[in-house]
């Protein structure tokens, strides 16, 4: 024979604020620059030719995919990165007026660059007008990079109604 075990209402009291405590932090990892890329996914599609390049500018390429029909891409990188190690350097101290100069070199090390975050965002027009868009790129964390995505069709959305 199995028990039921109940939540009593004391328990269910102390519980529940921890809950809703875990939901709210929960809620403030959501990313508005996401969730705005993947509405304007919908929300662009209508939209004639002369306006997204108005807002989203020229593409970095486009293709003819048929009759009536071109492909226009736009991409969004960000690109991080440090320098190479320590360096040794030598310097001069000036005279009265408080001037130094100095050289340096680097004692071992390359420099890090990292194309960490982008976005290659394609919209595919029928007769001069949005009927697709999609988001691609290298990056394998969806909202990272949909942030990227942001950047291209930012100025193209509607401003939020006061």
């Amino acid at each position: 024979m199995t028990q039921r075990r109940h939540l009593s209402i004391a328990t269910a009291g102390r519980v529940l604020p921890v809950v809703m405590l875990l939901a709210a932090g929960l809620a403030g990892c959501a990313s508005p620059r996401a969730d705005a890329a993947l509405e304007a996914q919908n929300s662009l599609i209508g939209m004639p030719k002369t306006k997204l390049l108005s807002c989203a500018g020229a593409p970095a390429a486009s293709a003819q995919s048929g009759p009536n029909e071109e492909v226009l891409t736009y991409e969004s990188r960000r690109i991080t990165g440090y320098g190479g190690g320590p360096s040794f350097g030598v310097g001069v101290f000036g005279g009265s007026g408080n001037v130094g100069y100095a050289m340096g070199f680097p004692v071992f090390g390359t420099p890090y660059v990292e194309d960490v975050d982008n976005c290659r965002a394609s919209f595919t027009l029928r007769d001069g007008i949005v009927v697709r868009v999609v988001y691609g790129g290298s990056d394998g964390r969806t909202t990272r990079r949909l942030e990227q995505c942001y950047q291209i069709i930012e100025n193209c959305l509607q401003p939020p109604a006061n």
